[in-house]
């Protein structure tokens, strides 16, 4: 009886020590990780292959740099490739919790700057495309090309579409979605769901438990926020640099289903070739809209095309 009491304080004591650790402690990577200071933010990257250019990847909306290992697996033998959490996700700060794309832009800028990389091209998936253009704007001088993978920041909203969406999505939303639903949630990512993609979903689960978890439900939504309120393709025209453009055939979240369900993937391209001075798009058959981790080889394989 009295072992069975002391395994059960015990089993209490080692619940409360896994409660109090954070998400950047959770974060479990198959990519080694580094860090460097950038600002007021520690951000963490990896950095592997090597190469005449530099590749710069950035992540979507509630990811990590881990989400492009596949890609790193099959770029790293001709490029120099970096990925990296932006502030807020993963492995890297978060010095508050209402980042703008703006800051993300300069990040990524000052990234570059300090780590003095040269010949650079810049990769985002999703949120990350958005941010891209915003930092191809800010700063042209910085990138080569740019490479957009399923991006946001080409489909529009009218105003009160985004305070719909703003409303929908809060912090108590994100932390309160079940086990269930968040495979539901990254189910919606891929035309079919791979056996390799349920470690996101693992880590998405586990991190309910960390300590930051709410301050990190805030970065999500303030990141929403960020995307409706700080639109691109006004002035995606001004882009100067060779632009490739990547979509899943089948993605389910962009253009948005609820809001704009006779919009198509043609429609935003069709946008995209008026906008851009000098593009290049790439339609990937049976891929979701995390089509550079369900269809990793066809999407190494066109960014090759592009670089080469």
């Amino acid at each position: 009886m009295k072992k069975r009491i002391l395994f059960s304080l015990f089993s209490i004591v080692l619940s409360s020590l896994s409660a109090q650790q954070t998400i950047s402690e959770l974060a479990t990577y198959e990519l080694p990780v580094k860090t460097i200071k950038i600002n007021h933010e520690t951000i963490a990257y990896t950095d592997e292959g090597s190469g005449d250019r530099t590749l710069v990847f950035v992540h979507g909306l509630s990811s990590n740099l881990d989400s492009w290992k596949k890609n790193l697996e099959g770029l790293t033998g001709n490029y120099r490739c970096i990925a990296i959490d932006l502030p807020g996700y993963g492995k890297s700060s978060r010095s508050k919790t209402d980042y703008s794309l703006a800051e993300y832009a300069k990040v990524l800028h000052d990234l570059v700057d300090n780590m003095k990389l040269s010949n650079v091209v810049l990769v985002g998936h999703s949120m990350g495309g958005q941010i891209a253009m915003h930092s191809v704007l800010k700063y042209p001088q910085t990138y080569q090309k740019l490479i957009l993978i399923a991006p946001a920041g080409i489909e529009t909203f009218t105003e009160q579409e985004a305070s719909v969406m703003k409303s929908a999505y809060t912090p108590a939303m994100v932390v309160n979605t079940s086990d269930e639903q968040i495979l539901a949630n990254y189910k919606l990512n891929f035309y079919s769901f791979p056996d390799d993609a349920q470690s996101m979903v693992d880590d998405r689960i586990a991190m309910k438990e960390a300590e930051d978890f709410p301050d990190y439900a805030e970065t999500v939504v303030s990141n929403i926020h960020a995307m409706l309120e700080e639109p691109v393709i006004d002035e995606i025209q001004n882009i100067k640099i060779p632009v490739l453009m990547i979509f899943g055939k089948n993605d389910m979240l962009i253009p948005n289903k609820y809001f704009h369900p006779s919009e198509s993937i043609e429609g935003l391209i069709e946008t995209s070739e008026e906008k851009f001075q000098d593009l290049e798009v790439e339609v990937i058959d049976e891929a979701g809209h995390f089509v550079n981790f369900e269809k990793a080889e066809a999407v190494n394989e066109r960014i090759k095309i592009f670089l080469d």
